[in-house]
């Protein structure tokens, strides 16, 4: 067994030892494509969970990972040393968008092909990832063409007839998701529905619709393409 590891050690491909001029060139191409997967992603960004120390960090996150490739070169022993030294650092902070983890691991691997002297690919690859980026967000890949939208009303339980007539009229789907009542039978009712617009029905309509209806009402609709919670 000793034999057969000392022989695959032998035959191992030991990469030259990098010059200085070689580390600048990866470094700066490092620099220039995790600086263009940064801004692709300030142009596609959609949503409220922006982040300028994100965009920032593609690009630390980048060098630094070539920079490790460089040290590491083919060195088994600096490997697992740089492995144990990392392994302590502890991550809190948690990723809010999961596309954001698909630009952590291209920065990275950008850094790691400009490490290890793979310029044309690092290229390629930072070329064609901001290719397909954009491409999804032009032709809005993924995106439902039908989205439920949450209406909570806060009301007396005689308006509920009339609410409830004009989201039928404007919606194409309406759905009570719960209701809550507290006190008597004149007391304020808590509804929540999920609900469909029609084509061409706008938000501020179907307010403005829903306001006539009694002066007492308190109206809140979580529109559903802003990505965040209620």
């Amino acid at each position: 067994m000793d034999q057969l590891i000392n022989e695959s050690l032998r035959n191992f491909n030991i990469l030259p030892p990098i010059s200085l001029l070689q580390l600048v060139v990866a470094l700066l191409l490092t620099t220039v494509l995790t600086g263009l997967l940064g801004q692709v992603y300030v142009r596609t960004h959609s949503g409220l969970s922006y982040s300028r120390t994100f965009v920032q960090t593609l690009a630390l996150l980048g060098i630094t990972i070539a920079l490790i490739m460089v040290i590491i070169g083919s060195n088994i022993a600096r490997a697992f040393a740089l492995v144990g030294a990392l392994s302590i650092i502890r991550f809190r902070n948690p990723v809010k968008d999961p596309r954001d983890i698909a630009f952590l691991f291209a920065a990275m691997a950008i850094g790691m092909a400009c490490g290890t002297r793979f310029y044309l690919f690092a290229l390629i690859f930072g070329l064609f990832f901001s290719f397909v980026t954009v491409l999804f967000e032009a032709t809005r890949f993924g995106e439902l063409t039908e989205v439920a939208h949450v209406l909570r009303i806060r009301m007396e339980a005689a308006s509920r007839e009339g609410v409830e007539r004009i989201c039928r009229e404007l919606c194409r789907q309406v759905t009570m998701v719960s209701i809550d009542q507290a006190g008597g039978e004149g007391a304020m009712q808590d509804v929540l529905y999920e609900v469909v617009l029609r084509k061409r029905t706008t938000y501020e309509a179907l307010v403005r619709r829903l306001t006539a209806v009694s002066p007492k009402l308190s109206i809140h609709l979580l529109v559903g393409e802003s990505g965040v919670g209620f």
